[in-house]
């Protein structure tokens, strides 16, 4: 199924031809559909399984205590500017390919993609609400605002990636993005840039 999945994520849905997932699964088309019924049942389930997958990574990241909250939002950041250059064949995220390819899909694919962002958006605005707790953020900003403004960067950093920005530049977008966050003068002042910091 994997297999299957990073060739829906490279070619997308609408380049996805039955043949590419009987041969990226090693199965035949008669096997291909006994087990799934058809190319849009199999898409669906690999769509899911990778939701699942990236609802749990980003939760994992953003989850934590109070004091370290502000160390989380950045590294969801870093993270973001290093998905698509760490994958070994360059590959972006399976749910902004849907987005991105906005081909006509099953309703069952949208609201699965749906529910992976609000998913991830509710992981991020309890961790903005964490920061704010520890005065690292204003506390009169809105959690859930700074969340979205957080994962609009994340998903263009992804499609920059893909589309040839090295990792140096998109640490800066990082890094940028970063200082724009409504942080209190104490953390701003211990605020060092990644770029700053990277050689």
């Amino acid at each position: 199924m994997r297999a299957v999945e990073r060739k829906f994520r490279r070619t997308g849905y609408a380049g996805t031809s039955v043949d590419d997932i009987a041969k990226a699964g090693g199965l035949g088309r008669g096997s291909l559909y006994a087990a799934f019924g058809d190319k849009n049942t199999l898409y669906l389930e690999t769509l899911s399984a990778y939701c699942d997958r990236n609802e749990a990574g980003w939760a994992a990241v953003l989850d934590g205590p109070d004091d370290t909250a502000l160390e989380r939002l950045r590294a969801y950041l870093v993270k973001s500017a290093r998905f698509v250059h760490e994958d070994p064949d360059g590959l972006g995220c399976m749910v902004t390919g849907f987005v991105v390819e906005g081909v006509d899909h099953d309703p069952r694919a949208e609201a699965r993609v749906r529910q992976a962002l609000a998913s991830i958006g509710r992981s991020l605005t309890e961790c903005v609400r964490a920061a704010q707790r520890h005065g690292d953020l204003d506390p009169e900003a809105d959690a859930a605002e700074v969340a979205h403004l957080l994962m609009a960067v994340n998903r263009g950093m992804e499609v920059m990636a893909r589309a040839g920005l090295d990792t140096a530049a998109l640490d800066r977008v990082c890094d940028h993005a970063f200082q724009g966050l409504p942080l209190t003068a104490r953390a701003r002042s211990l605020w060092v840039p990644r770029s700053a910091a990277t050689p």
